[in-house]
């Protein structure tokens, strides 16, 4: 499903979208309907459909703008990280999405509900995972403990949404700090096996 397009003057967009996440919030996605937003955000019934003339496309929306959100969190901590490859980048996934407070627990929670409905929805989460693995499998020494970073966060952030987490801050704290290191130890070239990472002009051992 594409995310549908929006003309409309500057601010109605979060309008809609910020009155959408506080239903969603308060009732759940499937309890969601488009007279609520459009009443909630202040625009007209026929205002919202010409923008999102379906819940399905309301729901991509809130979740495309979720990821945005998250991506900027990310970006944010990676200004403040050394240029170190595939570490800084992963780094700031980590810092972005862990130690942002970029999950809304009520609302992640009602998308995915929706998304068991219609898995279309994760259409664009499906994409941002497959980009994610691509960029790991390009450092090969380092993608096995890498993805297992990334599941990681993936993980936690999960068990977060649905609140089934029972940690304490200084025990997630520490889980934080615990994934940076990995990350580290993942790009470390010196740890790097030539036989289990081979390049260019290291072709694999024939068996």
């Amino acid at each position: 499903m594409q995310l549908a397009t929006t003309s409309a003057v500057p601010g109605a967009r979060d309008r809609i979208l910020d009155a959408a996440e506080q239903l969603v919030s308060a009732a759940g996605a499937s309890n969601l309907t488009l007279d609520a937003v459009a009443q909630s955000a202040g625009v007209s019934k026929g205002g919202l459909l010409y923008h999102y003339p379906s819940k399905d496309a309301l729901l991509v929306a809130m979740l495309e703008r979720h990821c945005e959100q998250i991506d900027a969190r990310c970006e944010l901590a990676r200004a403040g990280l050394a240029e170190d490859g595939g570490a800084s980048h992963l780094k700031s996934v980590v810092i972005g999405m862990l130690r942002s407070n970029a999950v809304r627990a009520e609302v992640g929670t009602a998308l995915l509900a929706a998304a068991a409905n219609n898995p279309s929805l994760l259409d664009p989460i499906r994409q941002r995972y497959a980009e994610t693995v691509a960029r790991l499998a390009a450092h090969p020494c380092s993608f096995p403990r890498a993805a297992i970073v990334t599941l990681a966060v993936d993980g936690l952030m999960m068990g977060e949404v649905w609140r089934l987490t029972p940690f304490t801050p200084e025990q997630r704290e520490q889980i934080v700090s615990e994934l940076l290191r990995l990350v580290d130890e993942a790009f470390d070239d010196s740890a790097c096996d030539d036989s289990a990472c081979p390049g260019p002009e290291r072709p694999a051992p024939v068996k």
